[in-house]
């Protein structure tokens, strides 16, 4: 079986219809922060960010679980409580709100249009911390979040979503990645689920700890449930996403897991990164045999390197056109 793994689409739909139209594959994975922005327009990401960020300051440390839609349906409903500027402020933000809400399902209604002219097999996608949650959208037949496949006698079973709250979408809308400490315990959702489900391929966004998590100056930042799974159990594969400066492949075990960086073009706090990575990754009898790193460019397909799976990582061939070494791809323990 032929796998393409793409994730952080980030709105990068021309690139998108690259993969779709020049690329085979037996079925393709999305996996997460599939939308960018919610405006098309700058000013109205900027409004509504500001109001974002000031709502959620008023809720510092006064209601728990509450969020700004929430804190502005409560001016709302309670005027007298509230000056008149923020009562406008209030109302602004629900306006902006259901706006960024209708242009992000556009959005997907494009995507899901782009699959069925140009895809010839099967696509499953989850939402990442930039998008809302799928069963609003066109995509929600495709959607992975919570739920599992059986495709070609591989069991596939996706979560969604980041423990980050992610500035300029309609918070109330996403996807929440429920795994916290609280009086002294740890709960993680998505560890229950894996554990329920037992999945031959673990599809996540947000990556496991330790495993292509490390964001520079800040360190570690991923998943401690998805980790004491992992550290437990031995699916083939594990694909994620969402920490773009940590690509990479690593074995444990008989496990294989990937983040190809992504593939739209983003701002990060590494800077500008152009993105346009994916991997093709082949199984068979429920083990990953080969990856290859590949690269969409000016509407165009590069491969990057070529890798064996054997009792480590093999480089099997690296192209003149590849920006990444095998020295920061390949994990082997030896490296």
């Amino acid at each position: 079986m032929k796998i393409i793994y793409l994730t952080d689409i980030h709105d990068g739909l021309p690139g998108l219809k690259t993969i779709l139209q020049e690329t085979e594959a037996d079925l393709y994975l999305f996996s997460g922060d599939i939308i960018y922005k919610a405006f098309f327009s700058d000013d109205r990401i900027i409004d509504f960010c500001g109001l974002q960020e000031e709502f959620y300051t008023h809720l510092s440390g006064k209601a728990e679980g509450k969020k700004p839609f929430d804190f502005a349906t409560h001016v709302i409903r309670f005027p007298d409580k509230y000056n008149k500027e923020m009562l406008e402020k209030a109302e602004h933000y629900r306006v902006l709100f259901q706006r960024a809400a209708r242009t992000m399902k556009e959005k997907y209604a494009l995507i899901e249009a782009l699959i069925q002219k140009y895809g010839k097999s099967q696509v499953y996608t989850l939402p990442g911390n930039y998008d809302i949650d799928l069963k609003y959208t066109a995509l929600y037949e495709r959607d992975l979040h919570r739920k599992s496949y059986d495709f070609k006698g591989l069991k596939f079973s996706g979560y969604g979503g980041a423990p980050i709250a992610t500035s300029g979408i309609p918070e109330k809308l996403a996807v929440v990645f429920h795994e916290y400490n609280k009086n002294g315990k740890n709960y993680s959702e998505p560890e229950d689920f894996f554990i329920e489900e037992e999945p031959d391929v673990c599809v996540i966004h947000n990556p496991a700890y330790g495993y292509f998590d490390k964001i520079p100056g800040i360190g570690n930042v991923g998943s401690l449930g998805i980790r004491h799974y992992l550290d437990e159990h031995s699916p083939c594969l594990v694909v994620s996403g969402h920490v773009h400066e940590d690509q990479g492949i690593a074995k444990k075990g008989e496990t294989i897991f990937i983040n190809p960086s992504n593939f739209g073009a983003v701002d990060s706090i590494a800077g500008f990164q152009h993105g346009g990575y994916f991997a093709e990754i082949f199984i068979e009898n429920k083990r990953v045999e080969d990856v290859n790193l590949c690269r969409v460019k000016d509407k165009k397909i590069f491969p990057l390197m070529e890798i064996a799976i054997s009792e480590q990582l093999e480089l099997k061939k690296i192209y003149p056109e590849s920006d990444v070494t095998a020295e920061q791809f390949i994990r082997n323990p030896s490296r």
